[in-house]
């Protein structure tokens, strides 16, 4: 806890006392006054002077009172070893004044040492790892310079900063970080550390930053400070460690109360509250003893209640601090994260912003970097690297399992979800247990509990309950499109288990690429598989391998007759690639993409599409699309409803143009008022272009105005222009062809 002393001799008697645990006291000897005595026996004393004044000519003089002190103690048989402690750093003229007479001159960080090195603590464990604050494939630590970050209170409105959580700790409170997998709390945990160690000794609060993931089976405050120190190579400093945690001068920061290890494993929420209880029995006797402050940090999802947490961490609600990292950076901190770690980067829109991807993306040779982040970015690649990073940096925290495991059991629990109600879950303990099970062949007994517990991007569904859910659709789509790419690699009996399934949650935009782009199953083999599943009845799998067989290539696709019927599709995308003798019917569809790149004898009929793109009115639909139910279609009613179509510059200025002229009121209009909202869209020069197009094929005449030149509709065109406002990219009017060439 930070100390606030009268003065400077308050402060250095206090230090005295801790060092020789005996009360330091003011008192006169032999006619002197000392500023400090401390008995530490009957016949041993230690008799301190203390010196703001950092001079030599002070110095001298504390040494003398020193010098008649001491002869004034031997003469009553008692020794005296004498100190003059000094505010500053002290001379080697300072020291000489003393050495004649076994008096030591010192400066009062020296003078502190004696009680806990902190410096030499503090170089030992800059150099180590905090927590998950490394590099994800190497397991060294990070040294990233550290981003300036907002936190979440509980109860709070405002976000507060690192420097605010070490002001916590300075003040003796306790506080618990959480956040999810990737969320930077590590770094922040590093970030308090320094901060708080820039005054440690001034304020006698030294901060002490525990990696729980290296406690296992401690079970008492001694022993979690003792192996840390052991794991520094610091032995030496262990009694110095545990008297300054007695004297309440440490700030305890704990990280991973999720990672220490349980010794059994159970499906019974009573158990398994007693287990973690259990296994949180060091850090509970370390918070509880602890005067100073302590931050505890870990995954929210590993406890099912606050009440659990509260208890099993030994904390008081009322009286800590909960404060939660944010998943994902905000705009500025992204920039200045790339910044500093001089990385040249036009942020995808598709890239979620999670500390941990960042520093994923700042970890890539120069080569993956070109290939994922290049002119053309390649996301699959990126998401493959990513889930190896991810699924590695738990295997380096669990060393029982490797990276190829964790992935598997990732790729069941994403099976799992597939026929969840929530999409992304709930998953029971018991599904954990055979997601595990399947991965390994054998059921999760000691350290294996703990992993499945805090598996990165699960969290809980809710208070008061032990079941799980996928946080993060990023992760879950490609675990899913890599299950999808495994099942026909499996025996009969596991693909007639699994076509047969009755699958609700199909495969979003991200997973279809990923499953398009699986190269351990050939596309006769997703066709043959769509073929398996849409007979046997898990249309969700058929309508899967579908849409990733429709996703863009050069070549055509034909999928000889196959019907998926009562199919669930999250995208559709008909205008990637030529594709024949397809039929759907009867399918629930959120967003149709069109135009239709190329069809033979397709049918889709009967279905519900919650958006239809590429297309303003049902009236330019292929014929073969029949009775469908559209919720939406692309609009060209606003300049802001065009601008949000996605098309080219120039195809927005065409439409926005025909939309001004031959579908509003008024004779014609000033080129600055058919051009107003397209913003940097419509540059003068291509303006000009296709207005000028449009003169020369007889669709715009002019005329002069009061304020300029006024085009004006010609108005035998305006069913040709209400069929290309309606196709859009679907259109084969040479004025669009001509259009999208520019």
């Amino acid at each position: 806890m930070k100390r606030t002393w009268a003065s400077f001799e308050d402060r250095v008697r206090e230090i005295a006392g801790h060092i020789w645990g005996r009360p330091c006291v003011p008192a006169r000897v032999g006619g002197v006054a000392v500023d400090g005595v401390c008995i530490l026996e009957s016949e041993l004393h230690c008799f301190v002077e203390i010196t703001v004044e950092r001079n030599l000519g002070k110095v001298r003089e504390d040494v003398i009172k020193l010098q008649v002190a001491k002869a004034a103690a031997y003469r009553e048989g008692v020794h005296a070893r004498c100190f003059c402690i000094v505010n500053g750093p002290v001379t080697s003229a300072m020291k000489e004044a003393g050495e004649p007479h076994h008096i030591r001159v010192m400066s009062v960080d020296d003078f502190t040492k004696q009680f806990f090195d902190f410096p030499a603590y503090e170089v030992a464990r800059a150099k180590a790892p905090f927590g998950s604050s490394i590099n994800p494939i190497t397991g060294e630590a990070d040294d990233t310079k550290y981003v300036p970050v907002r936190y979440t209170v509980d109860g709070r409105k405002n976000d507060i900063s690192s420097k605010d959580v070490a002001d916590f700790l300075r003040e003796g409170r306790n506080v618990i970080l959480l956040g999810e997998y990737g969320s930077g709390k590590s770094r922040c945990i590093r970030e308090v550390f320094r901060q708080l160690a820039t005054s440690a000794v001034e304020e006698f609060c030294h901060p002490l930053a525990i990696d729980l993931r290296r406690s296992w089976g401690l079970k008492e405050s001694g022993e979690l400070i003792r192996r840390h120190f052991t794991d520094l190579g610091l032995d030496g400093l262990q009694a110095s460690a545990i008297k300054a945690f007695r004297a309440g001068s440490l700030a305890l920061l704990l990280d991973g109360f999720d990672e220490i290890g349980s010794q059994a494993w159970s499906n019974d929420n009573s158990k398994l509250r007693v287990i973690r209880a259990k296994s949180l029995e060091g850090v509970r006797d370390i918070v509880v003893s602890n005067s100073g402050g302590t931050l505890v940090a870990g995954r929210e999802h590993y406890f099912p209640s606050s009440e659990e947490m509260f208890s099993a961490l030994g904390m008081s609600p009322k009286e800590t601090v909960v404060i939660r990292s944010k998943n994902e950076f905000s705009d500025s901190e992204l920039l200045e994260y790339f910044q500093n770690r001089d990385i040249d980067v036009d942020v995808p829109t598709w890239l979620p912003r999670r500390p941990l991807i960042c520093q994923t993306i700042g970890e890539l040779a120069k080569d993956q970097f070109e290939t994922m982040f290049g002119e053309e970015g390649d996301e699959i690649a990126f998401w493959n690297h990513f889930i190896d990073v991810l699924c590695q940096r738990d295997a380096n925290i669990n060393i029982s399992f490797d990276r190829e495991t964790i992935r598997r059991i990732f790729v069941n629990l994403a099976r799992l979800t597939r026929t969840k109600s929530a999409n992304v879950g709930p998953i029971s303990l018991s599904e954990l247990q055979t997601a595990f099970e399947l991965a390994t062949g054998a059921a999760p007994v000691e350290d294996a509990s703990v992993m499945l517990q805090r598996l990165p991007s699960l969290g809980r569904i809710g208070p008061e309950s032990n079941d799980r859910q996928f946080v993060d659709m990023y992760i879950l789509d490609g675990l899913r499109a890599q299950d999808v790419a495994s099942i026909s690699l499996l025996g009969d009996e596991a693909i007639a288990d699994a076509t047969k399934a009755n699958w609700a949650n199909p495969l979003d935009d991200l997973g279809q690429r990923i499953l398009a782009s699986e190269d351990r199953i050939s596309e006769k083999s997703k066709l043959t598989l769509a073929a398996k599943a849409a007979k046997a009845g898990n249309s969700v799998m058929a309508s899967d391998l579908v849409a990733s067989l429709l996703r863009e290539k050069t070549e055509g696709i034909d999928f000889e007759g196959l019907t998926v019927d009562n199919g669930i599709f999250i995208l559709l995308p008909l205008d990637e690639r030529q594709i024949s003798n397809l039929i759907i019917k009867g399918s629930s569809i959120g967003e149709l993409a069109l135009p239709v790149k190329s069809a033979r004898n397709v049918q889709i009929s009967d279905c519900v599409a919650e958006r239809v793109t590429g297309v303003s009115s049902q009236a330019a639909l292929p014929e073969w699309i029949q009775r469908l139910d559209a919720g939406e279609l692309d609009s060209v009613a606003s300049v802001s409803r065009i601008r949000k179509i996605g098309l080219k510059p120039a195809q927005a200025i065409l439409i926005t143009i025909i939309r001004k002229t031959f579908f509003q009121k008024g004779a014609g209009r000033k080129e600055e008022a058919l051009l107003r909202g397209l913003g940097k869209v419509a540059t003068r020069s291509l303006s000009r272009t296709i207005l000028n197009i449009m003169i020369r094929e007889n669709l715009l005449t002019t005329f002069r105005g009061d304020e300029g030149t006024v085009y004006s509709p010609v108005r035998s065109h305006t069913n040709r222009m209400q069929k290309l406002l309606d196709e859009l990219a679907a259109s084969a009017d040479p004025l669009w062809a001509d259009v999208s060439k520019l």
